[in-house]
């Protein structure tokens, strides 16, 4: 296909309804975002939309929805590193307060255990092999060393230097199979 008909194709419904179902199995673990990064291509677009709707919170200004060059198909990856780096997400949502963590075990006598932050999620949504040299860049592996079929996600952790080149620990490779199974094990 020519690139600007490329760039302007939509997604298709079979690809909707994996965007919605992606967003949904990523909102059971935990994974809303608070902010998506997406490539100005319609279908990266639409998936990014489509994903966040199932999330429940798209009409929520909280969640911010960016397209960017930076996740072009042909961009250098480090491009997008060094914007999610440079562009904080934004704060996190208030919530009601809830009740207290119970403990299984104690920890010691008398001591207390603070209970961790949820994590910053960012959902980047693009195209592959160029999310995959992405990813493979984030966790300091080669380029090709990490492969994501049509509708997969790839989970990473970052330590304290955010999201930079090496700072990244691939935590979960969820294809659309893997998915599903997180759909039906937490309905």
């Amino acid at each position: 296909a020519l690139p600007a008909r490329d760039a302007l194709r939509a997604l298709t419904p079979r690809g909707r309804k994996q965007a919605r179902r992606a967003g949904k199995a990523l909102a059971r673990l935990g994974l809303a975002p608070r902010d998506v990064w997406t490539s100005r291509l319609a279908r990266a677009q639409e998936t990014a939309q489509a994903a966040t709707d199932a999330v429940g919170r798209a009409g929520d200004a909280r969640v911010r929805i960016t397209s960017t060059a930076t996740l072009a198909p042909d961009a250098a990856p480090e491009r997008i590193l060094r914007t999610l780096l440079d562009t904080p997400p934004p704060p996190a949502a208030p919530t009601a307060p809830a009740k207290p963590a119970r403990r299984r075990r104690p920890v010691g006598r008398g001591s207390r255990r603070p209970l961790e932050p949820p994590p910053v999620v960012r959902w980047v949504v693009g195209h592959d092999p160029h999310l995959a040299r992405l990813a493979a860049l984030a966790i300091g592996a080669p380029p090709t060393s990490i492969r994501l079929p049509k509708g997969a996600f790839a989970i990473l952790a970052f330590d304290g230097r955010g999201p930079s080149v090496g700072a990244g620990v691939l935590t979960h490779l969820l294809d659309p199979a893997a998915l599903k199974a997180v759909r039906r094990r937490h309905r």
